[in-house]
């Protein structure tokens, strides 16, 4: 049987993109186009490099098993909601091999082999398939998860750390600074961790008065909150620059000690914040 390195390569990264944007969109997660791409390239990686000689051992199913983490790492990141990711993931692959099956029965059929079956399957009616998958995803979205548009892509940066998050459009939330009146961006505690050089705990910012002291040059800021089952709090702030899309601003986000989001599906509540 003859390979085509180019024919894999690319008929696994197109496979790879559509079901990682499907996975997002199902798992109202934000996913950038590059991460997105870099993790595909991934994944296209290892099918070509399963047919290199001396390279059969890639094709034991923990290797499979590692690149899929490893793919899904590179797309959503070291998150609790990326095992939840990983199952939606794992469920649309199932559903693609499904939809292949039946295209292939209802055109040529299936090639009876020795251990399995083969299936006589054509680089377009894979693509196309896997668009299909794609398509009807997009198209079931907003009965599955949180409506169309309402989880973004924002990039926050503190002096030269800079991360991205998914944060959900609540504009119910009326968190806000009393000094400035400017509306606050929450996010989960472990946001923190990736836009500040310490070691930081849950812990910490449950204490955040002592949690201001040790931030002091970066201009920490005590916001006011009340919640259910909170009558009175304190929440840690910082200065920040937020953005979206061309849409960039000075603000401030503010860590919770507990999850944002019940399911892991986003990191941060924008506030009343709107962003187009």
């Amino acid at each position: 049987m003859t390979v085509y390195v180019d024919a894999v390569l690319a008929l696994n990264f197109c496979v790879n993109y559509l079901l990682l944007r499907a996975t997002a969109r199902l798992g109202a997660s934000a996913l950038g186009a590059k991460r997105c791409a870099v993790a595909a390239l991934l994944g296209a990686a290892y099918a070509v490099a399963v047919y290199l000689p001396h390279c059969a051992w890639l094709q034991v199913p923990a290797m499979r098993l590692l690149v899929a983490g490893l793919m899904l790492l590179c797309a959503f990141g070291g998150r609790r909601s990326t095992l939840r990711l990983g199952a939606v993931f794992a469920a649309l692959s199932l559903v693609l091999c499904g939809a292949i099956y039946a295209v292939q029965s209802l055109g040529a059929g299936p090639v009876a082999a020795q251990g399995g079956l083969l299936f006589p399957v054509s680089f377009a009616s894979v693509l196309l398939t896997a668009f299909a998958v794609h398509l009807a995803c997009r198209l079931f979205l907003p009965r599955l998860t949180h409506a169309n548009g309402s989880v973004i892509r924002l990039q926050v940066r503190i002096k030269e750390r800079s991360t991205c998050l998914s944060a959900l459009r609540d504009s119910g939330n009326t968190l806000c600074d009393p000094v400035s009146g400017k509306r606050v961006l929450t996010a989960h505690w472990t946001v923190a961790e990736r836009l500040l050089p310490l070691r930081l705990e849950a812990g910490d910012f449950q204490d955040p008065t002592h949690l201001a002291l040790r931030l002091k040059t970066y201009a920490p800021r005590l916001i006011p909150y009340r919640a259910v089952g909170v009558q009175n709090g304190l929440l840690l702030a910082l200065p920040c620059i937020i953005c979206h899309r061309e849409h960039r601003e000075n603000g401030l986000i503010a860590f919770s000690p507990t999850p944002v989001s019940d399911g892991g599906a986003y990191e941060a509540l924008t506030g009343g914040m709107i962003y187009v």
